[in-house]
């Protein structure tokens, strides 16, 4: 069966559209990876299918949409009841055997759907999804709550699974499970059969050839716009010409002879300006499809002490509650060190309270004198007001922070919005570009890619690889991790 999408055009109200005249065919058969930049529609177009939004042109689905994450009515009813609500038409048994397949004991189907874990709320939720066999289903970045072993459980589930449309960000989780990849590009969608690292080899080398061929582009158009200038002078020459006429020619020369000269040679320069124009604005509009990957920029401090952070038998607590116990980790100058464990484990209070950003660190623990550390919190969901609150709140250089955005792909009109209207990527981009503008001994990051797109994250990769600094994360883009850890992950495990 097809999937038709024809002419799509669609705005949000005072924005810039984000589809404009979208054609594509797809197979409801494939396993569809969709990816694009933050900001380029992943998400709009996926509710568009929906029908949730008014939209022009058209998009034809012979089954009916169902959309991850479900939005659940009442988190207090059994996770069971909450299921058969998402998944109107399935029978229990179907709902059971897609809640076997993904790994979530039995018994927390009649516990509250509030009490289940993140990451067991997802696989409850891609249980229900394709426990119906009347609709097609539009997953929306399952991963983010996932931690490393959830997320290979969902690939390898998912794999098995034929025809749906996935939002991922995680280069690993869409090669387990995707065949097929459509990117929303600057100017363009495309489609081809693959996974994330086929779309990938592919992409560099079309950005490689798109920036070689705009660079001609760039300079036939610095070539024509001098042109140009040259046509608007001689046109202005012309046109003081017809009253310019000295004395001594007055009696000799026909004033009316020098209008139809002067207006002949206007209308030659006029047209060879606006010919020089319009080749150049040709010329810009195939300046179209080169994604701009700018470089990132971080200050790093050198601390004189080689280890900055020792914990022997640490424990956090919160108002007396342990949430994780028996630490034991140091972290040296250059380090670049993972904390990894579980959903539940504590990875997220451990940051916290290393950072002073709630709960207490006890024990032995030994933190360096001075020590500058630059926080990125794993929520962003609250983020709200005028940005340039936000900066002047967070003490930053105004420039280099919009800088940072800018070459993150976040452009101009968002800085004027209210952050409550930016979407999850954009906001996570923000915390990241807030740390990146602190000088800092430690980088302390709670999952900074959640939400964040592909080329992003390559970005902070080549960051982090070219300034080295010291750095702990909790992340489980396994890419990301292959890629900048420099010592063995710090493991925790659940407290009993």
């Amino acid at each position: 069966m097809q999937l038709s999408i024809r002419d799509l055009t669609f705005a949000y109200s005072g924005g810039e559209p984000i589809f404009e005249h979208l054609n594509l065919n797809l197979d409801t058969g494939w396993r569809l990876g969709l990816i694009g930049r933050n900001g380029r529609g992943k998400t709009t177009l996926l509710r568009l299918m929906t029908g949730r939004m008014s939209f022009e042109g058209a998009i034809d689905l012979p089954l009916e949409a169902a959309y991850f994450p479900y939005e659940v009515p009442d988190a207090s009813l059994p996770a069971l009841e909450v299921l058969r609500l998402a998944a109107p038409g399935a029978q229990e048994w179907q709902i059971l055997r897609e809640w076997k397949l993904l790994g979530v004991g039995e018994e927390a189907l009649e516990r509250p759907f509030s009490t289940l874990s993140r990451g067991e709320q997802t696989k409850a939720l891609l249980s229900a999804l394709f426990a119906r066999e009347d609709a097609y289903p539009l997953i929306d970045e399952p991963t983010n709550h996932l931690d490393a072993h959830g997320r290979e459980l969902v690939a390898r589930y998912l794999r098995r699974k034929d025809g749906f449309l996935l939002v991922s960000h995680d280069r690993t989780f869409l090669n387990g499970c995707v065949d097929h990849v459509l990117a929303l590009n600057r100017s363009d969608a495309w489609v081809m059969q693959g996974d994330y690292d086929a779309w990938q080899e592919r992409f560099d080398r079309q950005n490689a050839w798109e920036e070689a061929r705009n660079e001609d582009l760039r300079r036939d158009i610095a070539r024509l716009e001098e042109s140009a200038r040259r046509a608007a002078r001689w046109s202005d020459r012309c046109e003081k010409g017809k009253f310019h006429v000295s004395p001594s020619e007055t009696a000799a020369v026909d004033r009316g002879y020098i209008g139809a000269r002067s207006a002949a040679m206007m209308k030659r320069s006029t047209s060879t300006l606006r010919r020089r124009e319009r080749a150049v604005e040709e010329k810009r509009g195939l300046l179209h499809n080169v994604e701009r990957v700018g470089e990132l920029k971080l200050t790093v401090l050198r601390h004189p002490k080689e280890t900055l952070v020792r914990v022997e038998d640490g424990a956090v607590r919160y108002g007396g509650r342990t949430v994780c116990e028996g630490l034991r980790f140091d972290i040296r100058r250059g380090d670049r060190v993972a904390l990894t464990g579980p959903n539940g484990a504590g990875k997220s209070s451990v940051l916290k309270a290393l950072c002073g950003a709630g709960g207490a660190l006890e024990g032995k623990v030994s933190i360096a004198s001075g020590l500058v550390v630059s926080y990125v919190p794993q929520e962003a969901e609250d983020l709200c007001g005028d940005m340039r609150d936000f900066i002047r709140q967070s003490g930053l250089d105004e420039t280099l922070f919009k800088a940072i955005l800018r070459n993150m792909d976040m452009s101009r009109d968002h800085f004027e919005r209210d952050l409550s209207e930016w979407s999850q990527g954009q906001k996570k981009k923000l915390l990241l570009a807030r740390s990146l503008c602190t000088p800092a001994h430690l980088y302390v990051w709670d999952e900074p890619l959640n939400y964040i797109d592909v080329l992003s994250r390559r970005q902070v990769e080549e960051l982090i690889l070219r300034y080295a600094p010291t750095l702990l994360v909790v992340e489980h883009d396994a890419r990301f991790l292959e890629t900048v850890v420099t010592r063995a992950a710090i493991r925790l495990e659940m407290t009993p």
